[in-house]
């Protein structure tokens, strides 16, 4: 497959020229910026997944020539997720998942059962690395700088005077609130110079930057990885996470077929890893998918496409930089280069995240992401709120007053978009901020804001999608 020219990464991906209505009754051609949420399919992976379902069988187990190439294909995407994270199958394993939050939890899990331990968590996290660690061997949480950024100083600090009672570190390898990425390699040395594993959460660094996990005689060795399909163009349902293979020592969290070599009337003897981890029926799909989205952005030049990026990230960065009454989250700096994703999180005086959000979808044709990002602490972070601030929210939130929710707006980049997108969107936030919306909008009890008289609903999507049965 020959790498297009910069700027043609848009054709090889699914869905990106779709007309939206906006408010007037015309159409304009939709601008997807929450990537940081889910991602489109790209071509390729779509339509393999339309071939392998002609195949499609049950994996591992069967004779059959379907369930063969089936099996076949499943260890390939298995094969391609070690090559490009450079996996040293002796020690780790790579094992399928739902996603990351899956992975994660898988962690947690058999981490407080088998060493009981805290675990070091930073304000940056996302709640799917944060919730999991807190609710099984607890936490401790470190503090940033001011700007956001994770402080190694901080985290040294509670490892030396832990006094051995931390058993791993996790770490976002980059926010999905400012897109700041986190230096893993420095992490990993801390940690396991204090006798701690370090777990990273991989979901927005693994689609936007290079991961070497490195030999694990290396200092700076990632011991645990995780990320998801749908958020590197494969949204069918897949994940990874990659583990010592001495770690899932035990029962598995989750017991069914294909976990075992024999069961009993007495006993349980566990089938070997990664079997052991995927029990059940595995996402064959989900999983071939995310192998054959590795192998096209690898073919179509994976490194030229984050210079596209981060290039789209800085005159992001920039633009919202330029508005009045725009504050960009973890600060406007674009000189960071490769320690900042394409993606901006930030607020407007005076106009409410979601309502930003909605005017920009109604009238525009853009999509954010508005709120917290599923990662509050790291916005009261951001937004400098006090525990006192934070407190008189989460009364009114728990008494199911979500209005008063605090919040900003997300624009997150992928290959595909391009500078017209977010010159247009730069526009788009430039009209909001100057309070120049073209309807009126009422909120609702969940916090969304939506035009007066509501927005025309979006009738049977399933059966339009899938047309008639024949």
């Amino acid at each position: 497959m020959p790498s297009p020219p910069t700027g043609r990464w848009r054709d090889h991906f699914a869905g990106v020229d779709l007309p939206v209505p906006v408010l007037g009754g015309d159409t304009v051609t939709g601008i997807n910026f929450d990537n940081a949420a889910s991602t489109p399919p790209l071509k390729r992976v779509r339509d393999a997944v339309t071939a392998f379902s002609e195949v499609y069988s049950s994996v591992h187990r069967g004779t059959g020539y379907k369930s063969r190439m089936a099996t076949e294909a499943y260890e390939q995407a298995r094969e391609r997720v070690a090559e490009f994270l450079g996996v040293d199958e002796k020690s780790q394993v790579v094992i399928f998942v739902k996603g990351t939050t899956d992975a994660l939890n898988r962690i947690a899990a058999e981490q407080a059962r088998l060493d009981g331990r805290q675990v070091l968590v930073t304000e940056m996290e996302h709640h799917a690395d944060l919730l999991p660690w807190r609710h099984r061997s607890g936490h401790i949480m470190v503090g940033l700088t001011p700007d956001g950024h994770v402080d190694l100083d901080a985290i040294e600090h509670a490892l030396h005077n832990s006094g051995g009672k931390i058993g791993l570190v996790a770490i976002s390898g980059a926010s999905n609130v400012t897109g700041f990425i986190s230096p893993i390699h420095e992490v990993a040395q801390l940690a396991h110079r204090h006798g701690a594993l370090v777990s990273v959460d991989a979901a927005q660094l693994a689609p936007h930057r290079r991961i070497d996990i490195r030999d694990a005689g290396d200092p700076g060795h990632l011991d645990f990885v995780s990320f998801s399909g749908h958020k590197m163009y494969a949204p069918y349902g897949a994940g990874v996470l990659v583990a010592p293979r001495d770690f899932f020592a035990g029962a598995p969290e989750v017991m069914g077929g294909g976990a075992i070599r024999i069961v009993t009337w007495d006993d349980t003897v566990w089938a070997d890893l990664p079997d052991r981890e995927e029990a059940g029926s595995p996402n064959v799909i989900g999983a071939v998918a995310l192998g054959v989205a590795i192998e096209t952005l690898v073919e179509l030049g994976f490194d030229e496409m984050l210079r596209h990026e981060d290039e789209l990230g800085d005159r992001l960065l920039k633009a919202l930089s330029g508005i009045p009454g725009v504050t960009v989250l973890g600060g406007p700096d674009s000189r960071r280069g490769t320690e900042r994703l394409g993606l901006a999180s930030f607020v407007i005086d005076g106009v409410h995240h979601g309502l930003a959000a909605a005017a920009l979808s109604h009238e525009w044709g853009v999509a954010v992401r508005n709120g917290c990002f599923c990662a509050n602490p790291y916005v009261f972070h951001l937004l400098n709120m006090t525990k006192e601030a934070v407190e008189q929210v989460e009364g009114e939130v728990a008494a199911d007053h979500r209005q008063a929710l605090p919040g900003a707006v997300r624009a997150s980049l992928a290959p595909y978009n391009n500078q017209a997108e977010v010159d247009r969107f730069a526009d788009a936030v430039r009209h909001v901020a100057r309070g120049e919306l073209k309807a009126a909008y009422e909120q609702a009890d969940d916090g969304t804001f939506a035009p007066a008289g509501g927005w025309p609903a979006i009738l049977n999507p399933l059966k339009m999608l899938a047309g008639p049965a024949s």
